[in-house]
């Protein structure tokens, strides 16, 4: 039998080496500027730290695990959900190439992007981190942990993805306004 902690930290482990590789990336990129960012890349961070890190200390609170208790196919179902927010954002960062930034920057050649997940909604990368974020709070089945994991992060989120919307709509003009009319936020089909 495998031991859910063990499975767990390595799980969050690879999600943490993804999320600092993007920083290192853009560093190497010469990219990653702040300047019309609106302190959205702090505030994500932020975010992630009090929820991910709230989740994962609140865990263990016993009064607040789903009801039934902790089972190992909930486990399971949880670290399934991780996986496969992890691998939406690993092919939305993919399918941007260079253009991608954990900041909010465009650049001279940009054009939109509506192949791949980017078919179906407007920010495939932040739907994979809130897909991730949810498999975290579901692996560790606590509903307090879930909220932790899952609100912060959605509302920093929120934030930047407005602040994106307006800039890329001003660089790129009537071809992201029309995008923006055919695709979801988020959710494909629905939000």
């Amino acid at each position: 039998m495998t031991n859910p902690t063990v499975v767990l930290v390595i799980a969050s482990a690879i999600w943490i080496g993804w999320e600092i590789w993007l920083f290192v990336r853009d560093r190497r990129q010469g990219t990653g500027g702040t300047a019309r960012d609106k302190g959205t890349r702090f505030l994500n961070v932020a975010a992630m730290l009090v929820g991910v890190g709230g989740a994962a200390a609140t865990s263990a609170v016993q009064s607040t695990f789903f009801p039934g208790g902790r089972s190992e196919t909930t486990f399971w179902i949880g670290i399934g959900i991780m996986a496969l927010g992890l691998a939406l954002r690993v092919w939305a960062v993919v399918t941007l190439g260079t253009s991608f930034r954990t900041t909010v920057e465009t650049h001279a050649d940009q054009e939109v992007v509506d192949r791949g997940p980017y078919r179906l909604v407007r920010h495939p990368s932040y739907s994979g981190l809130v897909m991730t974020c949810c498999g975290y709070g579901i692996a560790v089945q606590n509903w307090i942990s879930l909220a932790l994991a899952v609100i912060p992060p959605l509302a920093a989120l929120l934030y930047r993805i407005g602040v994106e919307e307006r800039i890329l709509a001003t660089a790129l003009g009537d071809s992201y306004s029309a995008y923006m009319k055919r695709t979801k936020k988020l959710i494909p089909f629905v939000w």
